[in-house]
């Protein structure tokens, strides 16, 4: 007789045998081998993470000093081996920087004309002022609110016989109340109010900007007036154009509810119902139109400047259908108001013309800032090499190399300790999570020891340093650069004087030492010959030799036999189709697939065990009731 248990499994009670513990006993023997697949899958797992280490240390030295992004560490540079500081005896006139053809000098620099750039300027306020048309001169006692730049004041009107009353008379017309309500400058009124043909207007001036009429508290004076409430000068850039038609003092026209035009040949077509500020943004993001436009709230005049500073034809513009630019008084025939100049200087007794402020001559770049009075000498620039910083980009190479340099040599010597293999899910049960993280610390120690690929790098980075050049009579140990020792596995020592006195006495040697590049072959690409790629050696400097060499092992390009760097075919990289394709991680597939059918394997096993053990339980079963037949039979007879 047997009975099924909570997990499906049978309970021996003929038998009285434990069915489970004993399948469970019997299965642990038949899992060794896919416990040791599981251990091998894991160790493949480590492996290719430790190789992905080194492909990422190096994609981070490669970054660091070969990407032409970076441009403060960037050395594959003439800049960063001839550096030069600069001194002016005035930073106010002018600065200088040295470029890498530039020699320790001293110059005497007088700024005689700053270059300025051509502007298009409207030609007077381009708003229409407040205005409306007088229909009662009763206005005793009745109110406005006038808002001046933000400041509000409510005006009380007399009586007046007529127009000309209203506005000057000296007790109290309307332009003595708003002089009273918000001053006077010392160049005029604020608020400048004017009348023609029965319509009273109001506009700003002097300083002031905005002004906007409201009804008054009580009594209202604006229906009398003939201004709606909220009537304001000036324009807002978000306005819309055909809501700008009205406000502006131009005429604004459309043509077929459209306004185009060019400026320098780019052509631009806008919408009535687009704001001006789109107009005005799509304008200043054109690298064809290469001008700023800007409205000025305070002039109340629109200006276009030119990107592109000094004399020249650089604002052309043309109306092809509408008014826009007549509307806002930028003449489009002749719409230069303010013409741009060139930068004029005075070196070393020679006058240069520029159409920049910022230009190079004779490996000094100079950068002027403020014109000269007609009496003054000038400035003395002088430049001498910058050893220090020369030697700083040098020194933060060398230690990152020793780094790198360092992690190669922990991971080709570490040793491997085959008494700790990776942990089984029933293993890590028993453990702490921190026991745990010991033993797998322990257990991927040693995985990459005396690794060939990293061997081979490793020989080839140190070779690449200690070569000759071709056609450069120094090296690294005769400017103070070298390893001490056996003992140091590669790793490079910085003599500081030594260094510094061959940067100072042979800059060009130190330069090409480091970055001289292959004549014959001067770029990299992953299409070379072998050929190629000894002449390129043999020809080029150190650092664009490391440089070659990080390459070969880390791109994610293909050369002629279809191959990507070397670390990405032997493990990949995330986010790369190496990642799927590398030989560990075919390998991990490999192990996948023999785990899933061993455990299929498995399955069938455990389940044929239980069927033995089913098929005991139904013979006992059988004997145990023969038995009890027997025993009866025996026991009648008796």
């Amino acid at each position: 007789m047997a009975i099924i248990n909570s997990d499906f499994r049978l309970t021996g009670i003929a038998s009285g045998l434990d069915t489970d513990q004993m399948v469970k006993d019997l299965m642990k023997a038949e899992r060794i081998p896919v416990t040791k697949l599981e251990q091998k899958k894991q160790l493949t797992e480590w492996k290719q993470d430790a190789y992905r280490e080194f492909t990422n240390s190096l994609r981070g030295f490669k970054e660091q000093f070969f990407d032409v992004t970076r441009k403060a560490s960037y050395l594959l540079t003439d800049n960063a081996f001839m550096s030069f500081s600069t001194k002016s005896s005035s930073d106010a006139y002018v600065t200088a920087s040295g470029t890498a053809s530039a020699q320790v000098s001293s110059h005497t620099v007088k700024v005689l004309q700053l270059a300025t750039a051509d502007k298009a300027k409207s030609a007077s306020p381009v708003s229409k002022p407040v205005s409306g048309t007088v229909t009662s001169f009763e206005l005793s006692g009745k109110k406005i609110r006038v808002n001046l730049d933000g400041v509000t004041r409510e005006i009380t009107l007399g009586n007046y016989d007529n127009i000309q009353d209203l506005v000057e008379d000296g007790s109290n017309g309307l332009q003595k109340l708003l002089n009273d309500a918000f001053g006077v400058t010392a160049e005029g009124n604020k608020i400048n109010v004017s009348y023609s043909g029965g319509k009273v207007q109001l506009s700003t001036g002097n300083g002031a900007t905005r002004i906007t009429l409201q009804s008054g508290t009580q009594n209202d004076a604006l229906a009398s007036l003939g201004i709606a409430s909220g009537a304001s000068n000036g324009i807002s850039t978000g306005s819309k154009l055909s809501a700008l038609a009205d406000k502006l003092q131009g005429n604004l026209t459309f043509s077929a509810g459209k306004v185009s035009f060019a400026i320098n040949d780019t052509a631009f077509s806008f919408s009535e119902d687009d704001t001006l500020q789109k107009v005005m943004d799509t304008i200043n993001n054109s690298t064809g139109a290469n001008v700023t436009m800007r409205y000025d709230e305070a002039s109340d005049r629109f200006t276009l400047t030119a990107k592109q500073t000094g004399a020249g034809d650089n604002i052309r513009i043309a109306e092809t259908g509408g008014t826009l630019f007549a509307a806002i008084g930028i003449d489009a025939a002749n719409p230069v108001t303010e013409q741009g100049v060139d930068a004029m200087a005075e070196i070393d007794g020679v006058t240069v013309a520029r159409s920049t402020n910022t230009f190079t001559v004779n490996g000094l770049e100079y950068t002027l800032k403020q014109k000269h009075a007609a009496e003054q000498i000038g400035e003395t620039i002088s430049i001498e090499q910058d050893v220090d910083k020369v030697f700083n980009s040098i020194k933060a190479f060398v230690d990152e190399y020793n780094k790198l340099i360092d992690s190669f040599n922990t991971k080709l010597t570490e040793k491997y300790d085959r008494d700790y293999q990776p942990l089984s899910d029933e293993e890590k049960e028993a453990l702490s999570e921190d026991e745990v993280k010991k033993w797998e610390n322990k257990a991927k120690t040693g995985l990459l020891r005396n690794d060939s690929i990293l061997q081979k790098l490793q020989s080839d980075m140190r070779m690449a340093m200690a070569s000759a050049i071709e056609g450069v009579g120094i090296s690294l140990s005769s400017i103070g650069i070298s390893s001490k020792s056996y003992q140091d596995k590669g790793k490079l020592t910085i003599d500081e004087a030594k260094l510094k006195k061959a940067i100072r006495e042979k800059p060009d040697e130190v330069k090409n030492l480091f970055i001289k590049q292959s004549e014959d072959v001067p770029s990299y690409t992953r299409s070379l010959t072998s050929t190629e790629k000894s002449t390129r050696y043999q020809q080029q400097g150190l650092l664009y030799r490391i440089s070659d060499l990080v390459e070969d092992h880390i791109s994610i390009l293909r050369n002629n036999d279809g191959r990507k760097g070397i670390l990405l075919e032997k493990a990949g990289m995330k986010g790369d189709a190496s990642e799927l394709r590398s030989s560990l991680a075919q390998d991990i597939t490999n192990y996948n697939e023999k785990i899933s059918e061993m455990l299929d394997k498995l399955a069938k096993k455990e389940d044929n065990y239980y069927k033995q053990f089913s098929q005991l339980e139904t013979y006992m079963n059988k004997m145990n009731s023969q038995m009890e037949w027997l025993t009866s039979q025996l026991g009648g007879m008796s």
